[in-house]
């Protein structure tokens, strides 16, 4: 048995912003790959919401993003983006492990 999913709504969420997200920082798809472990292709499957990701994955991700926010310049765009999109509330329900 895998690792526990994001249920369907979540997924879509970071589907929608993951791109907006990576392009704020001027990465490609393998760039971000890189800096969580996996292949271009699950990110680009993420992105148009093919796949849905592994909540650890999602946790991978998200405070990834989550940690830029306190950088100087793309800090504010990128906390700006996390929070208007609901993705700081998603990232708190995985710590949390609730479903």
């Amino acid at each position: 048995m895998g690792a526990p999913q994001l249920q369907e709504k979540e997924a879509e969420l970071l589907s929608q912003n993951l791109k907006i997200l990576r392009q704020t920082m001027k990465w490609t798809q393998e760039d971000l790959a890189k800096r969580v472990g996996v292949t271009r292709q699950t990110i680009t499957a993420i992105e148009s919401g093919k796949m849905i990701p592994s909540k650890t994955l999602a946790l991978a991700i998200l405070a990834l993003f989550a940690s830029l926010a306190f950088l100087p310049k793309v800090g504010a765009v990128v906390k700006a983006i996390l929070e208007s999109s609901k993705l700081m509330d998603l990232l708190k329900i995985i710590i949390k492990g609730e479903d």
